[in-house]
């Protein structure tokens, strides 16, 4: 008798720990979530956070507040989220591009360490167009050398994807470049080109497609042609393999020292939102390119671009100098 009333208060001890224990997994969130995005209003990043905060709010019980925290090509929100506190309740997309360009392009210290984000998920990847004003003389990127001039280009800060690829493009097509800086989103600087501010672009067909009729694409900067423009040749095919490895990749991320379990939420959030259907088509139909990685390869992705960069190191610094 008294064995069986010892067993029966165990099963029943056990059984409370694994009540309290998956009401305590439950109970996260319970209160908003704080999404920082390291550009403005209105870009792939800020609409994609805002579509997958959408989603997490009716699955996670929580509000997902947006913070949009533009400035120095994605730097500033991405040391946001560095820095913020590692309870769970802040994440974002950090901007990685910047902080490798520091690295491998400029040979300059990183403001922060990037292997000690909480890595989530990556969710896609933006691979850029080159474009220019309508009313230019160029037909494709070859035509720019014969300028006899920089060339001038929209960019949304030092570091930024569309600075490093534009300079990128300069080094090896051994044309001179300038830049017209301090635009808050791709958005903006490509209203400039329409505008006759700058010459050239480069962005997303989302970021271009309010002034698509006064631009004209001149290169994609993927390994095929895009469905969206598909005459337009990309730069694989025109033998500019190294810029394929290029683009902007959407990372989700946490601060440094984020549980586990916490991240695992939003990891387990982001993987369904991936495979739906419906989600799938809005990516497409926005323009973006779904590209869903687990940390481990996305890290594999992130070295070999840090490789890319540094190949590109010499033809950036030549391009910087005018040569």
């Amino acid at each position: 008798m008294r064995k069986t009333s010892t067993a029966l208060f165990v099963s029943l001890a056990a059984a409370a720990m694994a009540f309290t224990t998956t009401q305590t997994a439950v109970a996260f969130p319970d209160k908003p979530v704080t999404f920082i995005v390291p550009f403005g209003v209105g870009g792939n990043f800020d609409v994609l956070a805002r579509k997958l905060g959408q989603r997490w709010e009716k699955e996670l019980g929580q509000p997902v507040v947006i913070k949009s925290l533009p400035g120095s090509g994605g730097r500033r929100g991405s040391l946001q989220i560095y820095r913020a506190k590692p309870d769970g309740y802040t994440i974002g997309f950090a901007h990685f591009v910047p902080f490798l360009a520091d690295e491998h392009l400029m040979g300059k210290k990183p403001a922060l360490d990037l292997k000690k984000f909480a890595m989530i998920y990556k969710v896609a990847h933006g691979p850029n167009y080159i474009f220019v004003r309508k009313d230019t003389p160029y037909k494709s990127v070859h035509d720019f050398k014969k300028a006899g001039r920089p060339i001038k280009f929209a960019s949304t800060g030092i570091g930024a994807i569309t600075w490093t690829e534009a300079n990128a493009l300069a080094g090896i097509l051994n044309f001179q470049l300038s830049f017209v800086l301090g635009y808050k989103k791709l958005a903006d600087a490509s209203v400039a080109v329409a505008k006759g501010d700058a010459e050239a672009g480069l962005g997303g067909v989302r970021h271009f497609r309010g002034v698509k009729d006064d631009v004209r694409p001149l290169m994609f900067f993927g390994a095929k042609r895009d469905s969206h423009y598909p005459d337009v040749p990309s730069a694989g095919e025109l033998g500019l393999k190294r810029l394929t490895a290029l683009g902007s990749p959407r990372i989700i991320v946490a601060p440094p020292g984020t549980p586990q379990d916490k991240v695992q939420v939003f990891r387990d959030a982001i993987k369904r939102a991936v495979v739906d259907p419906e989600f799938q088509a809005w990516v497409k139909k926005s323009g973006m390119y779904l590209k869903p990685q687990d940390p481990k390869s996305t890290w594999v992705d992130l070295e070999e671009q840090g490789k890319v960069f540094a190949s590109l190191a010499e033809a950036v610094a030549a391009a910087r100098k005018g040569k």
